[in-house]
């Protein structure tokens, strides 16, 4: 069994706010998420996984509906559901490396 962490300390892990993380929630790009009998999130490592994969989707300019069709086909668990997966990943690669590349020339005139 994985051990149980509270929102403060997968926040305090995770380098995000509780507050963005309930966002996260809200907006249908947690993972599944449990609440002990009192109705507080229950977090554990798949979490702070998760979250850490989050940001790095968000912080290489990945926009919220996409980063939610990635949460909701993670959750399909179906071949298809990865096949769409992979293909989403690999189209925000090429688009992030051409963003890189742009950002050279621009590098190179400076």
């Amino acid at each position: 069994m994985t051990a149980e962490i509270g929102i403060q300390t997968l926040a305090s892990r995770t380098g995000v706010s509780a507050h963005t993380l309930r966002y996260y929630e809200k907006a249908g790009l947690m993972i599944p998420l449990p609440r002990d009998r009192a109705g507080r999130r229950v977090y554990d490592e798949d979490h702070v996984r998760w979250v850490s994969f989050l940001l790095r989707l968000r912080e290489g300019g990945m926009g919220i509906a996409q980063v939610r069709t990635y949460a909701t086909l993670t959750q399909c668990g179906s071949d298809a559901a990865r096949d769409q997966r992979l293909a989403l990943l690999e189209a925000h690669r090429d688009e992030f490396r051409n963003r890189i590349s742009r950002l050279a020339a621009h590098l190179e005139v400076l």
